[in-house]
């Protein structure tokens, strides 16, 4: 058996075994949604009726499903683009009216990378309905305009600066496209964060005096607290932190302020401010710039073995086609890794959890708790998920493992039985 053909046997073992896995969590979430839709769990009793669960529920199965199409869907587009011959052909077309130039293959990566998010914007528009629980699920899903226009236009950005480093010739490219990207990488976060939502300073009174002292107790500097009438913040939580340095702005949601008391929007800042804390900065960068210098390595090699290209269903010859390499390798790591998301939420997950361990040493715990509670009460946070299928489709917890952790992370000293209710 020669190399290309084991390359090709792995590679489809993989691709159908993301089908199948993904078939299976599916199930298993399907089943965990089901078995809890006619109880309100306990920490959402009084603040969910039984109705309003059933809906979310029946909305977040309504998304799943759609999701779940739409990563079949992107296999059948991977097994089309390789073994179907669309990358062979389309590649073909562009180099007979363009050339095979810089340009052309920044337009062939940039193509296919359009492909994928027109099938995910369908299944957006697909999934999308009326009811406010279904909208917010595909919003968590799918991600919010913003977040889709920011993410096209880093795309572009990447792809371009990666091939751009690798036309240079030299045998060091990918240490410069790692370089390059993670300089985008730090750049785009930091001017995510440098672009303020549609916000005005919070009204002189006493809530606009108690967080000011808040923020100014738990020594962190910022312009101060700012409302917006948006509730697709950044982080979900209704509150986000933007900008750096002493021009931060503690941004709230209209809904978040008229909802929650004043210690339970202090608690709610607190998180927020762990979030900030341990996302920006070289610990939470380290990981990723880890990763990607291994995704780079990885691709210098692969773009010179002849077996990889006929593995792939590709007649060998295109390793000069760097456009199409990179594609190539990026639909044989979406397959290759998918079993390895978890590593990636894991890491995401741990940055959650010390934002909370360090929040619950600032406020009362229990105020974190009910805040968290009643602002995720109309956002479908009381459907039950299931944590195999959350921990492969979601960078964030849920509502109900995060009062879970919350009260685990609480000095032990201060809990009390039942003592987390939103109510108490």
């Amino acid at each position: 058996m020669n190399d290309a053909l084991i390359f090709e046997s792995l590679f489809l073992i993989f691709l159908f075994a993301n089908i199948a896995l993904g078939f299976y969590l599916y199930l298993r979430e399907a089943k965990s949604i089901r078995e809890h839709r006619n109880k309100v769990p306990y920490v959402f009793s009084g603040l969910v009726s039984l109705d309003a669960h059933k809906a979310a529920s029946d909305a977040r199965l309504h998304a799943d499903k759609v999701n779940e199409i739409r990563h079949l869907s992107n296999l059948v587009l991977v097994l089309l683009l390789t073994f179907g011959g669309g990358i062979t052909w389309f590649s073909s077309l562009l180099t007979n009216q363009l050339g095979n130039g810089l340009f052309t293959q920044i337009l062939f990566a940039l193509c296919v990378g359009l492909a994928f998010l027109v099938i995910n914007g369908l299944f957006f528009a697909i999934a999308k309905n009326s009811e406010k629980n279904s909208s917010y699920l595909i919003l968590r899903n799918f991600g919010s305009t913003r977040s889709k226009v920011s993410n096209i236009v880093f795309f572009v950005l990447i792809v371009s600066a990666v091939l751009t480093c690798w036309s240079v010739g030299a045998s060091y490219w990918w240490i410069l496209a790692w370089v390059a990207s993670a300089v985008l990488v730090i750049g785009a976060s930091v001017v995510s964060r440098s672009i303020a939502y549609s916000a005005h300073p919070l009204s002189d009174g006493e809530l606009k005096s108690r967080l000011d002292q808040f923020l100014g107790k738990v020594g962190f500097e910022s312009k101060g607290v700012f409302v917006a009438n948006s509730d697709r913040l950044g982080s979900g939580s209704g509150v986000f932190i933007s900008g750096l340095g002493t021009n931060k702005k503690v941004v709230l949601t209209e809904s978040l302020i008229e909802r929650l008391n004043p210690s339970e929007i202090e608690a709610m800042i607190a998180n927020e401010i762990g979030q900030y804390k341990y996302q920006i900065g070289f610990r939470a960068y380290l990981p990723y710039r880890i990763l990607s210098f291994i995704f780079f390595g990885l691709l210098s090699y692969f773009s010179t073995k002849p077996w990889f290209f006929q593995g792939l269903g590709v007649s060998s010859g295109f390793d000069e086609k760097h456009g199409v390499v990179l594609v190539l390798f990026a639909l044989t790591a979406y397959v290759f890794l998918f079993p390895l998301i978890p590593l990636r939420n894991a890491l995401l997950w741990k940055a959650e959890e010390n934002a909370e361990r360090s929040s619950v040493k600032l406020v009362d715990w229990n105020a974190m708790i009910s805040g968290t509670a009643k602002f995720a009460s109309d956002k479908a946070g009381s459907v039950t998920l299931d944590p195999l299928y959350l921990v492969f489709n979601s960078t964030r917890t849920d509502s109900m493992h995060r009062i879970m952790d919350i009260q685990h992370l609480a000095p032990r000293h201060t809990r009390q039985r039942d003592s987390w209710l939103p109510n108490a």
